[in-house]
This record gives structure tokens, sequence and C-alpha cells, in this order.
């Protein structure tokens, strides 16, 4: 085991003399040139480049790295914002040996060719079609950028050293090991395969020089890759994601916004976090009462990190895992002995959990101290939709101990006086606070229809018999026709007309209508008999419709009111010799809405709906009566769709029938003996609500 630790020591030692001892190349200069539907990115350079190139989506980019090259040109941004390019942006890191990238950013992606070029010269070219032709030197780039993109650890580990000492480490110890020895490796092998590094890159390379300072290079770029990724990683577990929105002037115009929506697809394009993701290769490991110590060692072997323990680290380990990516086997280990890992670059650095949280109290404990030593400044920010005196409330949560804020509602300015790292938290914050809102056009309508109808049917009946001696006829307490009759012979039951020249016939039935508008009659008068009817009808309809349509207009979450109408006086008796008393009460069609737009721009109504009218054919003292109409109610409603919120449908029917006892129940005879009314009234009040968000 030792043996073999040794020699990828050496191996390593070796490899690093060999990079520190090769120079990096410098990039000169990188030059954008326009040619047809084709853009060429040149990168002149003093030494061979080795680059490597890999494309990258939202946003659509491509990434030209160049290991071992220092930028020597002052060049940070290119504009092109041509086809399908935006622009070019220059960017090195702080490692030794530095790399320095070239990003491409896209408007779309798109195809590209990398090729070399004479003096150190490389050209990527982008191609704006659909396809584009690749030569063999693309065809093996495109192969290796498949191999480099392919699932890995993201410690990048030297799987062929390591799987090669690993397992003649296994069988050397299952030579040697006794029962005894207290820490033994009975089984280490990694499940994964090596795979085989490309060549694509060397053979595009001219010289054997550059072929060199790649390979010396690789060990360290690996290394550098491998902190990069577990520093996402651990960064992903331990810190939550902030979304730090552009800061705007808070002076200029801004268009009207949607928060709930801007948030929904803020939060739609964040991955839903199921718990931390292992991408280490699979390792199967049997071990029993290991010094934790040598454990941390094996992790060192298979990541290429630098691993240090704090001096509280130690203790023995017990494990038994099969094809278990070795990044989750480091982090069971750590739980299961109180332990936590920190990541500073390529050093991982391992401690007791009270360990990290007393040197964390240190740390906060010395931000707070920094904090209240430093000098506060004061800053000014006027805003344009927002109130002052409301923001400030929001503000004082993200102020430090020594902060303080005021509100000046002359100028609608926010006064912040603290440190000067939580201002750019404030700026941030009153931007986003300070946004224009949407408004809301909300029309509600009330109708109200009525419909009456009325008939009224009667009849009246005279008749009379004589024969000189006796006679048969109506009485003329229950009425008179108003018909005369002349020539009868004396003897009959009639009453004397008003002249004396003719008689009037008493009546035997008097049902007639109560106010006819059409009538008809029929008399026959003969010296034995005299006969009068009389059929009376009317009939009436109505319809009666009623409309009222407010309209208002208002902010999002902001509660309008609108109402027109009467105030009606309402007198009050004297009482005790004192005067009588006025109160005016409200006789309004009144609207009260308060509208909230939902992520899906939706509405969300909380309204209020009042018609109330005096009706003057109904007082009391004077007093009219006050006919109210009301819904109130909350309601979901499309943008500009209609809803019945609310309505009333009344309905009376009345017949009234007045008859002769007994005659009036003969079949279709009886109606010469009966008075029918009928009276059959419906209203209906129905409320009609309809918002439409304003486009501003």
């Amino acid at each position: 085991m030792r043996k073999h630790q040794l020699t990828i020591f050496v191996t390593m030692l070796l490899t690093a003399v060999i990079a520190t001892a090769q120079a990096p190349s410098r990039l000169d200069r990188v030059d954008v040139v326009r040619g047809g539907d084709d853009i060429r990115i040149e990168m002149k350079s003093s030494g061979t480049l080795a680059p490597k190139v890999e494309t990258l989506d939202t946003p659509a980019r491509v990434v030209v790295e160049l290991p071992a090259t220092v930028m020597a040109t002052g060049q940070s941004h290119i504009a092109v914002g041509t086809a399908d390019v935006k622009g070019v942006r220059i960017g090195t890191d702080g490692a030794t040996p530095p790399t320095t990238r070239v990003v491409v950013d896209l408007n779309q992606a798109c195809t590209y060719d990398l090729t070399p070029g004479p003096a150190g010269k490389v050209v990527l070219t982008l191609h704006s079609g659909a396809t584009a032709k690749a030569d063999p030197a693309t065809a093996a780039h495109d192969d290796a950028k498949a191999t480099a993109s392919a699932p890995r650890s993201p410690f990048s580990p030297r799987v062929a050293e390591v799987q090669a000492a690993v397992k003649a480490d296994a069988g050397e110890t299952s030579s040697a090991r006794t029962p005894a020895s207290p820490n033994n490796f009975v089984m280490v092998e990694p499940t994964y395969q090596a795979k085989a590094q490309t060549t694509a890159d060397a053979a595009a390379d001219a010289s054997a020089t550059a072929a060199v300072s790649t390979a010396a290079d690789e060990p360290t770029v690996r290394a550098q890759e491998a902190a990069a990724r577990f520093a996402d990683k651990t960064a992903a577990e331990l810190i939550p994601a902030v979304a730090n929105a552009t800061q705007q002037s808070s002076t200029g115009t801004q268009p009207a916004v949607n928060l709930a929506a801007e948030q929904r697809a803020q939060i739609g394009q964040q991955p839903a976090s199921v718990g931390p993701k292992y991408t280490g290769e699979p390792i199967s490991v049997n071990l029993k009462d290991v010094d934790l110590k040598d454990f941390f060692r094996l992790i060192h072997e298979i990541s290429g990190l630098n691993v240090v323990l704090d001096p509280n680290v130690h203790g023995t380990l017990t494990v038994v895992l099969d094809d278990v990516p070795w990044d989750q086997a480091l982090d069971i280990v750590l739980k299961n002995n109180d332990l936590a890992r920190e990541l500073e670059g390529n050093v991982l650095r391992i401690a007791t959990v009270d360990t990290l949280k007393h040197e964390a109290d240190a740390r906060r404990a010395q931000i707070e101290s920094e904090a209240l030593a430093v000098e506060k400044v004061s800053v000014t920010r006027f805003l344009s939709y927002a109130k002052a005196k409301d923001v400030i409330i929001t503000v004082k949560k993200f102020l430090s101990q020594r902060g303080d804020v005021v509100a000046d509602d002359r100028t609608n300015a926010v006064i912040v006086n603290d440190i000067p790292k939580v201002i750019p938290v404030i700026d941030r914050l009153l931007t986003q606070l300070d946004r224009k809102t949407q408004e809301v056009e909300i029309e509600a309508r009330v109708v109200a229809a009525t419909r009456q109808f009325a008939r009224d049917i009667g009849t009246q009946l005279g008749f009379a018999w004589g024969n000189g001696h006796s006679s048969v006829g109506g009485l003329p307490a229950v009425g008179t026709s108003p018909n005369t009759v002349n020539g009868g012979t004396p003897g009959y039951q009639t009453v004397s007309g008003g002249s004396g020249t003719g008689s009037s016939i008493p009546l035997f039935s008097n049902l007639g209508s109560t106010s006819p508008t059409s009538g008809f009659s029929f008399i026959n008068s003969s010296n034995n008999m005299q006969i009068d009817v009389m059929l009376s009808m009317a009939e009436s309809r109505g319809l009666l419709k009623v409309l009222s349509r407010p309209r208002v207009v208002t902010q999002n979450n902001i509660q309008a009111l609108v109402k027109q109408g009467v105030r009606v006086p309402i007198v009050t008796q004297a009482q005790l010799g004192g005067p009588p008393t006025v109160t005016y009460v409200d006789a309004f069609l009144r609207l009260t809405v308060t509208p909230q737009i939902t992520s899906e721009n939706t509405i969300f109504l909380n309204v209020d709906v009042e018609n109330t009218t005096p009706n003057f054919g109904q007082e009391v003292q004077g007093n009219p009566e006050l006919i109210t109409q009301q819904a109130t109610t909350q309601v979901l409603v499309t943008d500009g769709g209609t809803v019945v919120i609310g309505g009333v449908i009344q309905t009376q029917n009345s017949i009234n029938i007045t008859q002769v006892p007994l005659l009036g129940n003969i079949p279709v005879l009886g109606n010469l003996f009966k008075h029918t009314q009928v009276n059959t009234s419906n209203q209906e009040l129905i409320f009609f609500i309809t918002p439409r968000i304003i486009q501003t």
C-alpha cells in the first residue's frame, strides 16, 4: 500500500515540476472578422495554444478554454451584434498556471469549426446556417468534447493511476494481512472504467512542446475543475440560491409588472431540489476498524484534492459499501462521525461540526464588530410609484443594527443611514418595490326587470217574468240593468226609469268587471218575459326594465368606490316640545371593489354592489320607504370575462273568484254567475361584473 502511494506521490511531484518549468503562453489579441453568413473569432498568441471547446445552453454560448495561457491583451469585451453573435468576452482565472477563456455569447445555438492557424493562431468559425460540414480535425474535436462532457466525478480523479494503485494494493494486502491486524483493507475496488484520454487536441498542435505543456498541465487543470465542481455542489447544498435583480434607476420610467407572474416565472426556471446529487464514480469498500485518517487518504487518492484534517478528527471506521458514488460515501462517513467539510480552492478541509460551528460564530462576531467599527454613510433615494412612508416599514427589516431610515413625504424620498455594505441591498430592494403596478377597470351592471299581467272578467244578469197577477225577477237591491225596457205589459217586476217612459230590469246577479275595458250586452223583452245579460272584461300587461352600469378604474390591490343617487330626508317628529329633526339617508347606486391580479392573469375580486331607491308610493308619516338591492361576494374572473355574482327572482300569482252560490259551480253555464280576477307579477334582479386589465 505504502509503495503504491509513494509511487503516486512521486508522479504528482514530477508532474508539478514539469508544469512549473513550462512557461505559459500569452494571448495577445482577439479579432472578430465578419464574412458572409459566417463569423470568425481569431485568437493570436505568443506561444502554442491547446484550446478546448464546449457549448453551453441557457443562454447559448461557445466557450474556448486556453490552458496554461495568460491574457496579455487589454480586451475584455467585444460587441458584435451581427447574425447570431451578441459579443465576445475574454477573461482569465487566478490559478497556477492560469487558464484563459474566450466566451462567445449567442442569440441561438449554431455550428462551429475550430482550426489552428500559422504562428500560434487559432480560428473559431461560427456558422449561422442550420448545418455545417466539419473537417477531420473538427470531428476529432467533437469526439473529444463528447468524451469530456460525459458524466464523471466532480473531483476529476486520475482514474487510471488510482485504479491501478488500489487494485495492486488490494492484492498485496490480501496476501499479507493477518487476522490480528486491526486496520486491513479487505477490498477497495472502484467499479468504474477508466476512459481513454482523447488525442484530438494534441494532433491539432504542430509542436511537440505544446503537447508536453498540455500533458504537464493536465493534473493541475483537473484538480481545478474538481475544486470548482465540488464548490458548486457544496454551495447548492449549504447556501440557498439568491436571485439578484438588475438594479435600475429609481427615477426612470418602468413598465407595469405583474409581480406574482414574475415570481412564478423565476420559480419555474429553478430546478426542483430533491436532495444532494452525487456524481462520483461508484466504488466498493469493505473496511473494518480502519483509522479515519486512512480513509481520508483514500479520498485524496481518488479525488485528486488536497485533504487537510483538523487535529480533533480521530476515530475508527467500519463500513461496507457496494457500488456507491465515492462522494456519497464521503458524506456518509462524515455524517456518521459528526464531521463536516469545507472546500477552499482545491483544498478539502475536514473538521468536527463543533469546530466549524465555533469558527462560524467567531467569523460572525468578527463581521459584527467590523460593522460596528466602520463609518456609516447616508444615501437618498427618490421614489416614483411607491409611497416613502409605506416603503420604510419593509426597508427597516434589512438594515444593520446601526442603520436607520426616514421618509420625506414632501419629496417622496427614502433617506438611509447605514454601513456601506448594506446600501446595495437596500437599492435592490427599493428597485423591486418602486415599480408601476397594473390597473384594472371594473364594470358592474345591475339589471332589474318587472313583468305584470292582470285579467278581470265579470257578468251581470237581469231577469223578469209576469202574467199580470204574479211576477218573478231580480232584486233592485242587487242593482238594476242600465238598459230600459219600453212597452211592457203591466205586472212586470220593473223599476221606473228616470224619464218615466221606460223601466229597468232588476239584476239577478251583479258581478261585473271592476274597471272594464270591453263588454257585451244582450237584452230580450216580450209581453211575458224580459232578460238582460251583460259581459264585461278588462286585461292589462306591463314590462319595466332598469339597467344601472357603474364603472371604476383602480390599481392592483387598491380599493375603489363609485356611487350615484340621492340623499332622502327623513323627518322625525318633535319630542318633549322640541323641534322636529331631519336625518338624511343615502339612496345610492354604489360599487365597492378591490381587485387582485393573479399569476395566471386572472382577477380576484372582492366586490360589493348596492342599489337603493326610494319608493314614494309607500310612505310612513311622509317618509318614503327604501328599496334595497345588494350583492357582496368574492369571485375569480378571467380578464375581460363576465360573471353573474348574484340575482333575485320574485314571482306573485293571485286568482280571485266571486260567484253566485251553487249557480257559479255549474259547468260552462256557471260563468254567467261568476266574477274572475287574475293577477301575475314577476320581478328579476341580476348583478353582472366584468373586470379588464388595462395595459399601461
